[in-house]
């Protein structure tokens, strides 16, 4: 039995190893990576060793041991001390029960008003009364008591006696004490804390003035004897007190904790100090037992420290893969990608930068530090994660990197400002940048950012006018060598990548290219409709905040799947349908297929992926409505999947603007003397249909989003299709 269950704990365990995503394991991976190159090379790598050799007591040395590294010591046990002896001036705090006080209150002022009713003016033996007091207050007195108060029959002077008596001890807070503490706290005096008018208000007493049930009897026989009370009421004054009073004042442990945890924050611990090159044994010299235990001492110190630098150094790594796997998961926060391909070339950029930081500053002195970053070449990594994701990922590929130098560095902030604000200039100059060639410019523009860099960087050393000019040329090198590279790597990781940068889309624009040519000469309706399309597409995508620029390259594509059959479509046709000619299933296989073609030829030519996309989504699988009308008659609800286009819905902004643009513009060349009016009302009815067909549900696009495109189309549309003036000669018909 208990085999079978471990053999379902374990085929658990591998089912819920199966369920993590691949870019979970692509996460931890990379942050396995990091992690071992801090073991080895980071500021406290078992690679650099220690400084102390091993030694052994009563042995003679044989070379000089430094300490290797400035080093503070703690002296524990006198630090110890000196926490004591502060924690013994803290007061302990003790806070008066307001919700006590007043139900004493009140039941004193309740037992009085009644006794002094019942003795005035219920008629009765003392027996009786007696009984009815009881009866009123149980376990107030004893039964005996009772009526020993009801026979002596108080005046109302003896109430006001023990009231006052009794407002004064509670005022001043009858405490209880917990065992033990004032062996922790200031054995001589203590804090009461009072709220009065909803303030508190705070007291210091003596130790020996406190009220406590101990001495209760001796403090009101005190209060008794200032009052001048006389001896025949004494008796029932102190009778009833006692019965009235109990703790009302009570250690309050979390505030006095506080007190003892503020008072060990304010002692400075006792240190000491040793200088990283001070020689603690000579070549030669005796290691005597107290000399063995300073270096033991010392050893254990910096392995400490070690430990410490490294645990740091690992939580900054933790923040800067959280902070990645976040900006992965929310896509509203930047344009992170989700394909394996992308994500494998974000974290091995980030690993490669990581590593190269641990490389220099193993390299560099300590002292030297601070101009590592002019050695890195950040804006060479930010620069092309930016041009190919986006200005956001790029910035946000900046502050990942800001904390995995200060990983690397053990929090150098020189260091780490240098790479961020490397990172994001490059991501600002690069975005600036329209073609190729304006990335020449921006690489000269991050060389002069770089160079200024430098000199911030210096800024609170004190250089030398040698050593600014030399990290000016360093920090400019830099800059003008990673966006030279930028500019060289960019087309090879667009193509591995098969990202849509603003230069390849923009490399599409060239009408002249040979799909283009021969859809013009093979196709020449489509060619037009593919046009007017882009313009559409285009302005509706610049008015919604959508990529103009791609919905133009993808209504240029969209139906280059046409180019083999053109013959089959109404903006090729001269006179004669071939649809006429066979039947409508037939004719409905060939129009779908011109979707399949497009997508095949889109992927032959190389296009990139998000313009392929457009291509296979720009009809969803809507109704082919000509197809459907042709063969009404002879077709049933059930046969109407039939007659749908197979492709996937409009999955972005920019592909669900083609679709749009695609079925007003050749609806719109339908209408016959089209008017401001006509327009408005197809290019409405045709929208409303596809938001009903649910054609644009999975877009990105709001209903915001459709009504600004609404308007962008019909002002294209009204540019395109206004009435002309009719010249003389012209046939009127």
């Amino acid at each position: 039995m208990k085999k079978n269950n471990e053999g379902a704990s374990l085929q658990r365990l591998a089912g819920g190893l199966r369920t993590i995503q691949p870019s979970m394991w692509l996460f931890l991976g990379a942050i396995v990576a990091a992690a071992v190159g801090l073991f080895l090379l980071g500021p406290s790598s078992i690679m650099r060793g220690s400084s102390l050799k091993s030694i052994e007591a009563g042995k003679i040395a044989e070379a000089d041991i430094y300490a290797g590294k400035d080093t503070v010591y703690v002296d524990k046990e006198a630090t110890q001390r000196k926490i004591l002896a502060e924690e013994r001036l803290v007061l302990a705090v003790f806070v008066v029960d307001d919700k006590i006080t007043s139900l004493i209150r009140e039941k004193a002022e309740s037992f009085s008003s009644y006794y002094l009713q019942l003795v005035n003016g219920e008629s009765g033996g003392p027996d009786a009364l007696a009984l009815l007091l009881r009866s009123r207050f149980p376990d107030f007195l004893q039964p005996e008591q009772y009526t020993a108060i009801v026979r002596a029959r108080l005046n109302s002077q003896t109430f006001v006696y023990v009231s006052d008596i009794v407002e004064s001890l509670l005022g001043k807070g009858i405490v209880s004490v917990p065992e033990g503490v004032f062996d922790r706290f200031n054995p001589n005096y203590y804090e009461l804390v009072r709220t009065i008018n909803d303030r508190e208000e705070s007291e210091q007493l003596a130790e020996s003035g406190m009220i406590t049930m101990a001495n209760l009897g001796s403090r009101l026989e005190d209060e008794m004897s200032a009052r001048r009370i006389p001896e025949s009421q004494k008796q029932y004054v102190r009778l009833l007190a006692k019965a009235l009073l109990r703790e009302n004042t009570f250690f309050d442990q979390s505030r006095s904790e506080k007190r003892l945890a503020s008072a060990r924050a304010r002692v400075e611990p006792v240190t000491r100090f040793v200088s990283r090159n001070e020689v603690l044994v000579r070549k030669g010299e005796l290691v005597t037992p107290e000399l063995y235990q300073q270096i033991k001492t010392i050893r254990s110190a910096i392995f400490v420290s070690d430990m410490g630098i490294l645990l740091t150094d690992l939580g900054l790594l933790l923040v800067a893969s959280l902070l990645g796997l976040l900006l992965s998961r929310i896509r509203d926060l930047s344009d992170f990608p989700s394909d394996r391909p992308s994500l494998i070339f974000l974290l091995l950029s980030m690993l490669i930068l990581f590593y190269w930081i641990l490389i220099v500053q193993n390299v560099l002195e300590t002292k030297d530090l601070s101009r590592g970053a002019l050695l890195v070449p950040a804006s060479l990594f930010t620069g092309l994660v930016s041009l190919l994701y986006g200005p956001r990922t790029g910035i946000f590929f900046s502050l990942i990197s800001f904390f995995l130098t200060g990983a690397a560095t053990n929090l150098n902030v020189q260091f780490m400002i240098g790479i961020l604000l490397a990172g994001i200039s490059a991501t600002l100059t690069m975005r600036t940048a329209r073609t190729r060639s304006m990335l020449a410019r921006a690489a000269v523009f991050q060389a002069a950012i770089q160079a200024c860099l430098a000199v911030v960087l210096l800024f609170s050393q004190k250089p030398t006018p040698a050593e600014v000019f030399q990290s000016m040329g360093l920090g400019a090198l830099n800059g003008f060598v990673g966006g030279s590279f930028i500019l060289l790597l960019l087309p090879l990781f667009e193509r591995i990548l098969d990202k849509s940068t603003q230069f390849r889309l923009m490399e599409l624009t060239d009408i002249n290219a040979p799909v283009l040519k021969e859809m013009l000469s093979n196709a020449p309706g489509t060619y037009a409709h593919s046009m007017n399309v882009a313009h559409l597409a285009e302005a509706a995508a610049k008015d919604v905040g959508a990529n103009p620029l791609l919905a133009r390259i993808g209504a240029y594509y969209h139906d280059i799947g046409k180019i083999d059959h053109p013959e089959y479509f109404t903006e090729n046709q001269k006179g004669i349908n071939r649809h006429d000619e066979i039947n409508p299933t037939l004719s409905a296989s060939i129009i779908r297929r011109h979707v399949k073609d497009g997508i095949e030829r889109a992927r032959a030519i190389g296009l990139p992926k998000e313009v392929i996309d457009i291509v296979g989504q720009h009809h969803g699988n809507s109704v082919m409505e000509a197809i459907v009308s042709k063969a009404k008659d002879s077709t049933s609800e059930s046969d109407l999947q039939s007659y749908r286009y197979q492709g996937e819905r409009p999955k972005s902004k920019e592909a669900a603007l083609v679709m749009l643009a695609d079925t007003i513009e050749a609806a719109s060349r339908s209408l016959k003397n089209p008017n401001a009016t006509k327009l408005e009302q197809l290019v409405h009815q045709l929208i409303l249909h596809k938001i009903t067909s649910g054609q644009l549900d999975e877009s990105a696009l709001t209903l915001r989003d459709i009504g600004v495109a609404e308007q962008a189309f019909l002002r294209i549309l009204q540019s395109q299709l206004h009435t002309r003036i009719e010249y003389p000669g012209q046939d009127k018909q």
